[in-house]
């Protein structure tokens, strides 16, 4: 599942909740296009925003000053959780990457220890093949292929579906582990 990409309160609020331009609304609201281009790039939290600000929000949406605060509250924290969920995703993607490349090195060993290298062969080239084509269809089947000559069930990690740059990288850091040894 991907996240959906959520910007700043300010420019969330102005342009989804008001549907103008962030300049639109400095030029309608007087207040300076670089004022609010500092707030956003500062980061500036909802909270911490002048009075004047919600005012002429409120103003501009012809709605209750106190609503507008909620409403931008709720986008501050969608924002706080876009921006956590970013964090995570980008945590979460490291170890499959090294996790790939140990598989590779473990699923070598296999095959070295009992003389079979020659049978990775085959196998090998159609996985290379699925990388460069981005053919998760085919990635799998290599895999479970290689994982079944040596009867080691194919841990479900890999056999879960990917994103294509996932499988770029996961399915790179695993061929080269077990080709490098090769």
């Amino acid at each position: 599942m991907g996240i959906t990409m959520i910007e700043h309160p300010i420019k969330m609020y102005i342009r989804r909740d008001l549907g103008i331009t962030v300049e639109q609304f400095g030029k309608l609201a007087g207040i300076p296009q670089s004022t609010l281009a500092t707030w956003i790039k500062r980061d500036r939290r909802v909270e911490k925003l002048p009075i004047d600000f919600y005012s002429a929000l409120a103003t501009v949406r012809k709605q209750k000053i106190e609503l507008v605060y909620g409403e931008l509250l709720e986008w501050q924290q969608r924002y706080d959780r876009y921006k956590q969920e970013s964090l995570q995703a980008i945590a979460d993607e490291q170890p499959l990457f090294s996790l790939a490349a140990e598989e590779g090195r473990t699923i070598y060993r296999m095959y070295r220890t009992r003389q079979m290298e020659s049978q990775l062969l085959e196998p090998s080239r159609r996985l290379r093949k699925a990388i460069d084509q981005l053919d998760a269809q085919t990635f799998i089947q290599a895999m479970i292929e290689i994982y079944g000559t040596v009867e080691v069930p194919l841990p479900t990690w890999i056999a879960r579906s990917f994103h294509k740059n996932e499988l770029k990288e996961i399915g790179q850091a695993f061929y080269n582990e077990l080709l490098m040894k090769g």
